[in-house]
């Protein structure tokens, strides 16, 4: 990958992210995809390094269920526009966790199925709310 097109990239996730999600993201293409690691805002949640750990751990918890299909639809998009796989992850208070696609363990061909149910149980399949959505020649990511 050249320079350019790793430009591109970072130019397109920096227009597309909603404003207030991260302090600061990190683009990286690593092999056939996309990382995308964002830091959440800092926040004064324990008194002793566990319980910071532990805070911090359960803020990047809540941030993936809260943005689950907004990123589920960026990384579509981008998928689309750059023929490789998104994966997320989030940093805050020195945890780092990075979003498997579809959890860890499975074949792509299992994320796409996992992920399809999602999409169809909260009515946004691809062909429109409600609508059992065909199967999809590219995988989705969480």
């Amino acid at each position: 990958m050249d320079a350019k097109e790793l430009g591109s990239i970072k130019g397109w996730f920096a227009g597309r992210l909603p404003d207030g999600w991260f302090v600061g993201v990190e683009v990286t293409v690593e092999d056939d995809q996309i990382v995308v690691l964002g830091a959440l805002p800092e926040v004064d949640l324990g008194s002793t390094p566990e319980e910071k750990e532990g805070a911090a751990a359960g803020r990047i918890s809540r941030f993936r269920e809260e943005t689950r299909g907004d990123r589920i639809r960026i990384a579509q998009e981008a998928e689309e526009r750059f023929h490789k796989y998104v994966t997320w992850g989030a940093t805050m208070g020195g945890v780092t966790k990075r979003f498997n696609p579809g959890g860890g363990g499975r074949s792509s061909g299992d994320r796409r199925v996992m992920i399809g149910r999602w999409l169809r149980r909260h009515g946004r399949g691809r062909h429109g709310a409600g609508t059992p959505s065909a199967p999809s020649s590219t995988s989705q990511v969480f």
